[in-house]
């Protein structure tokens, strides 16, 4: 999620309405915005609204001891060597487990339902909080699998599953932990091989592209730039499909890239990606070799350095500046080929110069007539700060480069409409009032943008936009979320999309997939991947003639 610390603004998520899975779809109709709507995919994680695995286990929240929460020993695929405990979800509102909630209405999705389980070993299984049951339990000994049926009731907001007295093998101690749990959703058969839920798959259909940002954890602290043995993230340590969990762990973080193939295969999505800051060319080059392996030919592919480079509350921002100011320090670095001496400058230099070594890697593991057509590279950087952070940047770039139409394919910025200047007292319409005012104030910065792009022959785009109701702040918190939940947040998500498309605008990269609402945000089109008619998935339908039927 975008960080509420140095941010022009946020994004909210809507609430009202439900689409049930009694729904069908239809593909999208032709319509002149459709190809440049993109949506920014929800974090991976046992809190996420947006159920993308149809096994649960794939997300579920590093294993913990028993008796004391400390983190569980695991082995090299991250699955526990004792006795342990795992949270499976926590999709209770914001804060249920400290009062007060700052959802007025407490909504939360129901995953009631039979959830199948299975696991490598033996364990004897119980529930770890709530009305949640563990029945059926078996033990088959020539397949050294146990089985059991896990059962949550409406209303249970949260499933955390026990596993004591565990053996990996009958010749194991007791207290040797297991290997190869699954907990497969309810309305999936135990059995099955499929990957991505059907309600996940639903919600990203009206979509030309998806953004990897939060679930690729670009955001993750990589270990600051020169703490030797820390900081340069290798290929060989990429989170991988076989590891226990998908969430980060103390070793790995962000989606294993073959799931990020599998899923862009699968819905037919351009795929925009996020290169983690601390990725060694090496990691780049396996990357680019990789995606150019797995991705179908069709599949075009939007490439961000890291994410808000520029922002002062991202370890990024402090990765690329104490990189920069090494590279000058070394000497014949091209930061300061002008002799400046200004440390930010050669910060904004270095985020541009390494999308150029990201997008020369690419370029030998593709060949040249791919890109700028499929591979496609965006200089992203500060909305508010047109001329250091862009204008200046690409002069430099041109200077020492050449032209960077040659190599970026378009360069972006994130103008969210928040409501920063509404009253402690603003009713909801007020509040939707403050953030249509907000919109039209960003048009000063998407003119002079347009203008930098223009003359440098780039696409302007953004690589995160939509409303904004996060910082933090519990004052009001209830009339921001209602605000969220108005028919009119689907005139406010139109009024803002429109002029963008209307100034020439490409790529319009919607943030975010389903969440919940907080004080840190209503990120999200819904507040549940089921709920697919709300005023913001009405907006959506609009921009892109895609129709949902009975």
């Amino acid at each position: 999620m975008p960080s509420s610390f140095a941010r022009y603004g946020l994004v909210v998520f809507l609430c009202i309405g439900f689409l049930s899975l009694g729904f069908a779809q239809s593909d999208a109709k032709t319509s002149k915005h459709a190809a440049k709507l993109g949506l920014e995919l929800d974090g991976i994680g046992d809190g996420s609204r947006c159920m993308p695995f149809v096994d649960l286990a794939k997300t579920l929240r590093p294993f913990t001891k028993l008796k004391s929460g400390d983190l569980a020993p695991v082995d090299a695929n991250g699955w526990p060597t004792c006795d342990n405990q795992a949270v499976l979800f926590d999709i209770r509102p914001f804060p249920a487990w400290n009062p007060p909630i700052d959802d007025p209405d407490k909504f939360m999705p129901d995953w009631s339902g039979t959830y199948k389980l299975s696991l490598k070993g033996q364990a004897t299984l119980a529930s770890g909080e709530g009305d949640n049951q563990v029945l059926n339990q078996k033990f088959d000994s020539t397949t050294n699998t146990t089985t059991a049926d896990v059962v949550v009731p409406k209303g249970s907001g949260v499933l955390i599953i026990t596993f004591s007295q565990t053996k990996r093998a009958a010749s194991s101690a007791e207290g040797s932990g297991f290997t190869h749990l699954k907990i497969i959703r309810p309305g999936y058969s135990a059995d099955t091989k499929q990957i991505f839920t059907n309600e996940y798959l639903l919600a990203l259909r009206p979509f030309a592209a998806l953004r990897y940002m939060d679930v690729l954890e670009t955001n993750h602290n990589p270990g600051y730039y020169g703490d030797s043995g820390h900081h340069a993230l290798e290929w060989k340590d990429r989170k991988l499909p076989s590891d226990a969990t998908q969430q980060s762990t103390s070793t790995k973080y962000g989606l294993a890239w073959e799931y990020v193939v599998q899923l862009a295969n699968e819905t037919g999505k351009d795929a925009w990606i996020n290169i983690p800051v601390a990725a060694t060319d090496d990691y780049v080059r396996n990357l680019a070799s990789f995606l150019k392996t797995g991705l179908k030919p069709n599949i075009k592919i939007y490439i961000e350095h890291s994410n808000e480079v520029w922002n002062f509350g991202f370890p990024q921002y402090i990765y690329n500046k104490l990189a920069a100011i090494d590279e000058v320090k070394n000497g014949h670095s091209p930061l300061n080929n002008d002799g400046t001496k200004d440390e930010e400058t050669w910060t904004h230099r270095r985020h541009a110069k390494r999308l150029h070594d990201i997008e020369e890697i690419f370029r030998e593991a593709f060949g040249s007539s791919a890109m700028l057509t499929r591979i496609r590279p965006i200089y992203a950087s500060w909305l508010i700060s047109p001329d250091p952070h862009f204008k200046d940047v690409l002069k430099w770039m041109e200077a020492t480069y050449g032209p960077p139409k040659n190599y970026f394919y378009g360069m972006a910025g994130a103008a969210y409409y928040n409501a920063e200047k509404a009253s402690s007292t603003a009713s909801p319409e007020e509040v939707l009032a403050v953030m249509r005012k907000n919109s039209d104030e960003n048009g000063i910065f998407h003119r002079q943008l347009k203008a930098i792009a223009d003359t440098y022959g780039l696409k302007y785009t953004q690589y995160e936009i939509g409303p904004d109701n996060g910082g933090g702040k519990v004052e009001n918190v209830a009339n921001r979320i209602r605000a969220n939940r108005l028919p009119a947040m689907k005139d406010l998500v139109l009024y803002d999309a429109n002029k963008w498309f209307e100034m020439g605008g490409d790529m319009y990269m919607y943030f975010a997939a389903p969440g919940a609402y907080s004080r840190y945000g209503c990120w999200g089109l819904s507040e549940d991947i089921r709920q697919l008619n709300t005023p913001k998935w009405q907006a959506i339908y609009a921009l892109t003639g895609y129709v949902l039927k009975k």
